[in-house]
């Protein structure tokens, strides 16, 4: 009798969610690779190369150059962009599906619609073409690579053949793939880096839980690679001006800029018609602090709130959510205290590590929302992937067997009360990209429903 409705709703949510997107796809991309509406920033951020000489974030422009002329860049970032946020968007979708008989509708719901989730992406139209959508396609790799490493339902050891089989798929992702999105954006190296290092430690360590130092030695090895890129763009790859102005004439001749020319006084910003992501990468780490300084004072209050608020949020949804995770998965009994330090363990291991560690980014640039968005998306993925919690927690056998675990890891009026109250969090409050001019956190929790089945 509970078990039907709850399936219809799951579904519902995931089709609701899953049409957004589809929708928005097909009203935008048109306008995004024929029209203006792409955010301006962040098409020239792809267009930066090697042109002039190494520099930071120029790998993409250098991979552009290889497109032939006849194909305009501005479409081709535009499907670009568009193909990797959907990719990862049901990439996302797919993680849920596999277990999605099993959440309540509550927790399903907050996954998909919590602003500072994927939804993110679909209430903020300048954050389509942000260059961290390689860095989701990066975990989401590395999620499968556990998927398929280590299976569920082959007892509690893990086979050397199978540790020995992930280290080998793993190898092109952070060989490779990892040092290339670096080389793209020297963001993704705090934002994504961190969280595959955690997630190769705790895997390396189900094999020896009591050799912390070997593996994270071998941990280090395997994103040796990445930080040396990091560090390459960190002490090479500032531009000049005379740099930044030979690649913006070389994009303005063919025809990729809107601008007519392209004009950088030496002494100062006013009077450049360089193109909005040029602007900012001559721009020294002090500078770039003292500008994120003073527009996040503008609003600070409003970061204050809204944050601790949507990381509160996802804390309890995610909570619930590996709880459901494991107590349909483990083959054996476990009682509601062994699954609360579970949960905190992943939370402060997946969320706050890689938070702190991202923190300099946050000093940096003021797109708090972005980042933030980063952190939630890549922590929650992590959680619901299913085969990394249930494996790491089957593996701890900290407790012999207990009883069996009840519904709902809290009473039922707290998990309704806090669910609900989630729930109604996710329609009314909306995270912005940045906080410049105005910083409106609040919006109708019908206005993205309606924007997107209705007014669209």
């Amino acid at each position: 009798m509970i078990k039907s409705p709850r399936l219809i709703f799951n579904a519902v949510f995931l089709f609701v969610f899953s049409a957004a997107w589809v929708r928005e796809f097909l009203y935008w991309l048109p306008q995004d690779a024929f029209g203006s509406s792409l955010n301006y920033w962040a098409y020239t951020d792809w267009l930066i190369d090697y042109s002039q000489g190494f520099i930071r974030r120029g790998l993409s422009g250098e991979i552009w150059r290889l497109v032939p002329s006849v194909v305009s860049r501005l479409e081709f970032v535009a499907v670009f962009s568009w193909i990797m946020i959907l990719v990862v968007a049901f990439g996302y979708v797919r993680l849920l599906a596999r277990s999605w008989k099993t959440y309540h509708p509550l927790t399903l719901f907050g996954l998909l619609f919590l602003p500072s989730l994927f939804i993110f992406y679909l209430h903020d139209h300048d954050t389509i073409a942000r260059k961290e959508i390689l860095g989701y396609i990066t975990v989401l790799l590395h999620l499968l690579i556990v998927e398929k490493s280590f299976p569920l339902g082959d007892g509690d050891t893990l086979p050397e053949g199978n540790l020995r089989r992930y280290v080998r798929w793993l190898l092109p992702v952070a060989v490779l793939l990892l040092p290339a999105i670096i080389l793209v954006h020297e963001g993704n190296f705090l934002m994504f880096v961190p969280l595959h290092g955690m997630i190769t430690l705790t895997v390396l360590r189900m094999k020896a839980p009591h050799d912390f130092t070997h593996a994270a030695l071998w941990t280090g090895l395997l994103y040796l690679p990445a930080a040396l890129a990091f560090v390459a763009v960190y002490l090479t790859g500032a531009p000049s001006y005379e740099t930044l102005l030979g690649i913006c004439e070389k994009w303005a001749a063919a025809g990729a800029l809107r601008e007519d020319s392209c004009i950088l006084p030496p002494d100062k910003l006013s009077g450049s018609t360089l193109p909005g992501a040029f602007i900012p990468m001559e721009w020294s780490l002090a500078r770039a602090a003292y500008i994120t300084r003073t527009i996040v004072s503008l609003h600070w209050g409003a970061w204050l709130l809204i944050l601790p608020a949507l990381g509160s949020a996802l804390w309890y949804l995610v909570r619930q959510a590996v709880y459901a995770l494991l107590r349909s998965r483990c083959p054996q009994s476990f009682s509601p205290q062994a699954a609360r330090r579970y949960t905190g363990l992943c939370f402060r291991k997946y969320f706050l590590i890689p938070l702190l560690l991202s923190l300099p980014i946050y000093l940096t640039a003021y797109d708090y929302g972005r980042w933030f968005t980063v952190t939630c998306i890549n922590f929650t993925m992590l959680a619901v992937s299913l085969n990394l919690p249930c494996r790491e927690f089957a593996l701890q056998k900290k407790e012999a067997a207990a009883a069996d675990a009840p519904e709902h890891l809290d009473s039922r009026l707290v998990f309704y009360s806090a669910s609900i109250l989630i729930c109604g969090l996710a329609l009314v409050l909306w995270l912005p990209h940045y906080c410049l001019f105005s910083c409106e956190i609040i919006r109708s929790p019908l206005e993205f429903f309606s924007h997107t089945f209705i007014a669209h």
